[in-house]
């Protein structure tokens, strides 16, 4: 390792040696046109200050420059130039270049730049390639650059060189090199092993740090914004083992330039980097097990992440705020597995993605802190678990846990719509004290951990309108719902307009009460197992007591009962009653139709034999077109004159107890049917699984039971 410190090598005129005239070839402004191309061997020198627009050309092996001081102003080129010769010197020259770099080399060996004094606006001061390279005591303006490779580098000698006074530090062939001084504005590192670059500022016009042939390098608490136009602030080039965490990469002058570029890299982590206003982030090309977390990309106006050739990628619980361009292959933008990761404050534990303030999903639930649709990266490539990072500000009122009273729940004052971001647990659930409300769980538990008598989402004073409630699952509650909350001391309550679609109520005392409401829909929910092992003895899916009811598309499984039914023109419409000890009880049920219901394995199917029952008036319902199978007993109806035609009893202990047949009608109105191809007018009954003598027009010639129960075949 050369770590000598040289500080600048000020402007001063040097006075010319005695020169041997037949040793020497001069250079000046009167013969520079045809003099800057040196073409023989030998040895060359200023002898004057020399303006001019291009550049002086070394086409020669064997040749040395010597500036003796002098300067070498070029408005329009490099300052010296060569390509492809051997056993190259350039010393003592000042060179003002004012497009591109000051001395460029390429594929150049046994060179050496020795006490030259560069200015330049451009990337580098000195661009060179080749071997041998000998590059001692410079003072330059910008970087020193090249095509640098492991054959290349640890031929090198560089010493005593500074860029803007403040010193490059190289180093070669040298296991555990430390900390890199603090002082270091340009760090090249080739074959070596444990360095640390640590809590430096380089802000230097270079590609301030060089990764070659190296491992175990960590770039760690740096503020890192040179003033570079078209490159990257850091290179890797076949690195192992590396580590870049917790650096500022920001802006200068310039703009137009990337963080980092890795060639031929493995297991490198990139983390906790913030990068903004640059045109590039990280470019990748033949990496492998490479994983890039944690790190804030804003505002990178080109491509955030590039590259191709990749294995074993991971990119995950970074956040991309205005960043989102990608061109990258093979990348998982996912974590490979279980991470913690904040959303809203609170630490959540899983697969994680990334945050992109620019995602998009109306239709997207959140799930502990995770959007349920994922993002398009690319054309192909998706983060199948975008994070939310914070509640969204999409005029909905998101809520959490933390805005829960561990015993008193969530009281809901003003109209909006109110939306479950994860699952909650509380002592008292949700209470609406409100019209115009919609709540959504976004398919999220609300469980009780409190009272017995506790509801999870109930209506407080019993005259709430246009309450809309949707896809949450209510666990452990006395009530699931309740509309209103204390239905025993409000028999009259004014609750219109309700709808309950996509829950789910289980293991509840009571999953839904409703009592003197008008036109509540509930439509495709699920009761399971509410039972009465709580504080009210009823033990029941739905509890309804209400005008112009709408029940669809619900299912009623493991229930004492799975719902117990009063009210007026009160529709129950494509529902499953399965496995329950009670499917479904109507009380007082007037002009209400059940159909196309499926009741199955249940002790009673339809029922009004109940203790729970304390009166029965069960008039003028119609119950058609339902499917009865391995029940107890498919249908014990008390009642007058309900009809009951065109169902399907198949396999049941008792297909109709013997007490319905009083004052019902099992048979349908005079209506016109279709059989075989012929349409005919008359009265349907229902379907027994039984063949009752001959078909004639689709009805058995025999009675089921009684004179006049008769049903197509």
């Amino acid at each position: 390792m050369v770590t000598l410190i040289l500080s600048g090598i000020g402007f001063v005129s040097a006075i010319p040696l005695e020169i041997d005239p037949i040793d020497y070839n001069q250079i000046n402004n009167s013969n520079y046109d045809t003099a800057r191309n040196i073409t023989s061997p030998g040895m060359y020198y200023l002898t004057e200050n020399i303006t001019g627009t291009k550049c002086i050309i070394i086409s020669s092996d064997n040749v040395t420059l010597d500036g003796k001081g002098y300067f070498l102003n070029i408005t329009g080129d490099y300052g010296i130039f060569s390509d492809t010769h051997t056993n190259i010197t350039v010393k003592n020259v000042k060179i003002n270049s004012t497009l591109y770099s000051g001395i460029v080399f390429e594929n150049i060996n046994s060179t050496t730049v020795e006490n030259n004094t560069i200015n330049t606006s451009s990337l580098s001061s000195l661009w060179g390639s080749g071997y041998n390279f000998t590059v001692v005591n410079n003072s330059m303006s910008s970087g020193f650059g090249g095509n640098y490779g492991l054959k290349q580098l640890t031929t090198y000698i560089i010493t005593g060189n500074t860029i803007n006074g403040k010193p490059i530090y190289f180093y070669k062939n040298e296991e555990n090199i430390g900390e890199i001084p603090s002082d270091a504005s340009q760090i090249i590192i080739s074959n070596c092993t444990n360095g640390q670059i640590k809590n430096l500022t380089l802000d230097e016009n270079a590609v301030v740090i060089y990764i070659g042939d190296s491992s175990e390098i960590t770039v760690e608490n740096c503020t890192i914004k040179p003033n570079i136009f078209e490159d990257y602030t850091i290179y890797l080039i076949n690195a192992e083992n590396c580590n870049i965490t917790n650096n500022t990469f920001g802006i200068s002058e310039n703009t137009d330039f990337g963080v980092i570029r890795s060639h031929y890299s493995n297991n490198i982590t990139i983390s906790g980097n913030t990068l903004n206003e640059m045109a590039m982030g990280f470019v990748l090309f033949d990496i492998a097990n490479l994983s890039i977390f944690e790190n804030n990309f804003e505002n990178v106006y080109g491509v955030a992440i590039g590259g191709y050739g990749i294995s074993d990628v991971y990119v995950y619980t970074n956040n991309f705020i205005n960043s989102t361009r990608m061109d990258v292959e093979n990348i998982t933008f996912n974590s490979p597995a279980n991470v913690s990761y904040l959303y809203n404050g609170a630490v959540y534990s899983g697969i994680a993605g990334n945050y992109w303030n620019d995602y998009s999903e109306p239709e997207a639930i959140i799930n502990n802190g995770i959007w349920s649709i994922p993002y398009a990266v690319t054309d192909s490539i998706n983060d199948s678990y975008p994070l939310v990072k914070e509640k969204p500000n999409d005029g909905k009122i998101h809520l959490t846990q933390s805005d829960f009273d561990s015993e008193t729940g969530y009281i809901i004052n003003k109209s909006g719509t109110y939306v479950l971001d994860e699952n909650i647990t509380c002592g008292m659930g949700i209470g609406i004290n409100a019209n115009d409300v919609i709540i959504d769980g976004w398919r999220h538990c609300l469980v009780r951990t409190g009272l017995e008598e506790s509801a999870g989402i109930y209506l407080l004073d019993g005259t709430n309108e246009n309450i809309e409630i949707k896809h949450i699952l209510l666990k452990n509650w006395a009530v699931g719902l309740s509309a209103p909350y204390n239905f025993m001391e409000h028999p009259n309550s004014d609750i219109s307009n309700m709808v309950v679609s996509d829950c789910k109520f289980e293991c509840n005392n009571i999953g839904v009460v409703s009592i003197g409401s008008e036109n509540t829909k509930i439509d495709s929910c699920e009761f399971i197992n509410n039972t009465n092992e709580g504080l009210l003895p009823l033990g029941a899916g739905m509890l309804i007591q209400d005008s112009n009811a709408n029940i669809t598309n619900c299912i009623f499984e493991y229930n004492e009962r799975g719902t117990f039914l009063e009210g007026i023109d009160v529709t129950i419409d494509s529902c499953n009653f399965i496995n329950n000890t009670n499917g479904l009880i109507p009380a007082m049920f007037y002009n209400g139709t059940v159909t196309g219901c499926t009741f199955e394995n249940n002790d009673y199917g339809i029922t009004t034999s109940d203790f729970a029952i304390v009166k029965i008036d069960v008039q003028e319902n119609t119950i058609s077109q339902n499917n009865f199978i391995e029940n107890g007993c498919g249908l014990y109806l008390g009642g007058v004159n309900n009809e009951v035609y065109l169902n399907r009893f198949e396999n049941n202990s008792q297909n109709i107890d013997s007490r319905s047949l009083f004052g019902n009608y099992f048979h349908s109105p005079e209506v016109t049917y279709e059989y075989e191809g012929e349409t005919y007018t008359g009265r349907l009954g229902n379907y027994y699984g039984e063949e009752l003598g001959t078909s004639n027009a689709g009805i058995f010639e025999k009675p089921y039971g009684i004179e006049g129960m008769m049903m197509r075949k």
